[in-house]
């Protein structure tokens, strides 16, 4: 079912397969679909691309999904755009979520109308959403979908209100997930009198979160970015309040609590390792950020 619905895959199931249970309930039309998947206990996939936009928000559960570039991990209420050229290692624990698939060609037009790059141009990759506001507008929209009209039998059996609800969805999906024809719609932006996020802002992001793991300063974020140094300072603290380092150094920690989660003190797992493991080389500011963060020190998550 997962391989004729989604894409060619291999699977490899971590726990008791008795317990095993997936439930799947959903609309499919011809350009998109709207469903919930529901899947106990660990479930690890290497898919390959799909050639669709699926767009997945988690109710319950962890899900942890990866590209050959990029790398992200999600929880309840969280939403991530899965890559569609790309090639994915996803583990889903015991995870309740909501799937929403657009067609990749037909979302790609839609794209290149409004940014006005060609349709080669316009990419799409595994990111979660430009901003707060942005993601509860894509909820908004794809709840409207889901209730108003693949609820409504009337209404869903109506080819114009299908295309209408297709062309919602997917000109909502490219202002709420980073892409080329995003990019190009806030350079243009920028000349004008509005305050949009610029995508060298987005860019220095995009990196710091493929990067986080490595050793990466501030020239090499402003470079991945294509701006200066100083450039990137004062977009980071116009758009976002904060500095490139900072954010960082949050993404770091972020990456840290997930592995102090995923940790086993049986195995030989420390906090001090997992700390160094992420760039936090003084174990006691390491533990004050932590615990400014997540309310709790480190040994806590660690343990727990």
């Amino acid at each position: 079912m997962i391989r004729s619905r989604y894409s060619d895959s291999t699977f490899r199931i971590s726990g008791h397969r008795e317990r095993f249970r997936l439930r799947v309930r959903g609309t499919d039309t011809d350009r998109f679909s709207v469903e919930r998947m529901r899947q106990s206990v660990a479930f690890h996939t290497s898919a390959a691309p799909s050639g669709a936009l699926f767009v997945a928000r988690s109710r319950a559960g962890r899900c942890d999904v990866h590209t050959d570039e990029r790398e992200v991990r999600f929880g309840a209420g969280e939403t991530v755009l899965i890559d569609p050229l790309r090639p994915l290692q996803v583990c889903l624990d015991d995870v309740d979520y909501d799937v929403v698939r657009l067609d990749l060609d037909a979302t790609t037009r839609i794209a290149a109308e409004l940014s006005g790059l060609s349709p080669g141009a316009v990419r799409f990759w595994l990111s979660r959403p430009v901003s707060a506001g942005r993601e509860r507008h894509w909820h908004a929209a794809a709840e409207h979908v889901r209730r108003d009209v693949l609820g409504d039998d009337e209404i869903a059996a109506s080819p114009i209100a299908r295309a209408e609800a297709f062309r919602l969805l997917a000109t909502t999906v490219i202002h709420t997930f980073p892409n080329t024809a995003l990019d190009a719609l806030a350079d243009g932006t920028r000349r004008g009198p509005g305050d949009a996020e610029p995508a060298v802002v987005r860019r220095a992001i995009d990196y710091i979160e493929r990067h986080a793991g490595e050793a990466i300063d501030v020239a090499d974020i402003a470079a991945a970015a294509g701006i200066g140094a100083r450039g990137l300072q004062h977009s980071f603290r116009k758009h976002r309040d904060t500095t490139p380092l900072a954010h960082l150094r949050a993404v770091r920690l972020e990456r840290a609590h997930h592995d102090l989660a995923d940790g086993d003190p049986g195995r030989g797992d420390t906090v001090s390792a997992i700390a160094r493991r992420w760039g936090f080389t003084h174990l006691g500011r390491f533990t004050a950020a932590y615990r400014g963060r997540f309310g709790h020190p480190p040994s806590d998550t660690l343990r727990g």
